[in-house]
């Protein structure tokens, strides 16, 4: 006789986890885009200016943020429905590391935001890999060190 008790309470688990990755993003993420794009930040805020609000390269800066925003949207979808295949495919092409973002990172003339930049576009990499394993608990802390990147950047800079 099998018992099927504990992979519906492994499937229930993991759906609180991607609910919660979701959440977190979404809490995190939206405010402060919101924010950036309608100059509300509080004066207080002592973030590093990159020099670029209002200007094209901050816009394509603020559109590329919310690509990625977007990209770790998907993957978490595809995540969710076993799709890990859709999700490294995501991961690779939307966030993974290639020349032109590498020259997009070091566009800013500035060292640490290039060095997070790049960092962060290797953990993709990293996370696309750890999907094609399908190994769900490693997926999810390679999306969180991506997730991490993400929040550690956007505390350090601003546009």
């Amino acid at each position: 006789m099998v018992n099927y008790s504990y992979q519906l309470n492994f499937e229930s688990t993991m759906k609180t986890k991607f609910f919660g990755a979701v959440c977190f993003m979404v809490l995190t993420f939206s405010p402060l885009i919101w924010a950036m794009d309608m100059g509300k930040m509080q004066e207080d805020d002592n973030r590093q200016s990159l020099g670029i609000k209002g200007t094209m390269q901050g816009a394509h800066q603020l559109s590329n943020m919310r690509e990625h925003l977007t990209a770790l949207s998907e993957i978490v979808k595809y995540m969710n429905s076993d799709q890990y295949d859709e999700a490294s495919k995501i991961a690779t092409e939307k966030l993974g590391l290639t020349l032109e973002k590498n020259t997009m990172c070091g566009s800013f003339k500035n060292q640490s935001f290039e060095q997070m930049g790049v960092r962060f576009h290797k953990s993709a990499d990293n996370l696309a890999q750890t999907l094609k394993t399908k190994d769900s608990k490693k997926s999810m802390l390679a999306l969180e060190k991506v997730m991490n990147g993400c929040v550690l950047c956007h505390s350090t800079f601003k546009q």
